[in-house]
This record gives C-alpha cells, sequence and structure tokens, in this order.
C-alpha cells in the first residue's frame, strides 16, 4: 500500500440501526477508519469474527455492552473490542471507530436487535 490521504468529499455516507456514518476506505490499507454520529445508539447487537473494533469518543457519553457487560464511556475514551465479542452501544455519541484488518460485510454476525 502506498500512502494515502482520504479527503472528507471521498468517505461513503451510511446509515445503519439509528448511526450515521462516513466510512474511509484505501485500497490495501491494513485498518478502515469510520467517523458515526448517533442521537440514541446502535440497535443491534453483533459480533465481527474476523476484525477488532476501536472507538474513540470525541463528544457524548454513553454505554457499551460489551458480551452482556455495561461500560459506561465518555470523551476520551477508547473502547477496544476484539474479533469475536458481541457489542452494541447506547447514547449520545460522535466517535471515531477503527477497524483492524478493515471490517467486511462476510465477517458481521447480527445476533439481535435491540431497544436504544
Amino acid at each position: 500500500m502506498k500512502p494515502a490521504v482520504i479527503r472528507r468529499e471521498e468517505g461513503v455516507n451510511l446509515e445503519k440501526r439509528g448511526v450515521r456514518m462516513r466510512v474511509y476506505t484505501a485500497e490495501g490499507a491494513p485498518a478502515g477508519v469510520v467517523y458515526q454520529e448517533t442521537e440514541s445508539g446502535h440497535a443491534e447487537e453483533f459480533c465481527h469474527e474476523k476484525s477488532a473494533f476501536i472507538y474513540y469518543i470525541v463528544e457524548g457519553e454513553g454505554i457499551y455492552v460489551i458480551d452482556g457487560v455495561e461500560h459506561r464511556v465518555r470523551p476520551g475514551d477508547v473502547v477496544v473490542v476484539p474479533p469475536g465479542n458481541s457489542i452494541y452501544f447506547r447514547g449520545r455519541l460522535r466517535q471515531v471507530l477503527v477497524t483492524v484488518p478493515p471490517w467486511e460485510e462476510s465477517g458481521e454476525r447480527h445476533i439481535r436487535d435491540v431497544e436504544v
């Protein structure tokens, strides 16, 4: 992979289960980066079998539920979720997600819908 700068306008906008996202990707990159905003949380418990998820909380407060255990978060916190662990979150949050290796839909497994 060559060094890359990915401009804001090159990011892909998505919305999934209450979370607005801007996905930044570069061919051959060892990680993926996603900027996320939510007013209430991610209304799906899921796990990813291949990627670790690393969240940096930019703004807001909330609760991450990882393998059934609640963790309160606030700005400046980092949440690390290794592959194979279940996760969902509640709260009004702005955060940056790094996935290592980059997220692929085939690795994600839906567990259940949740109330947020």
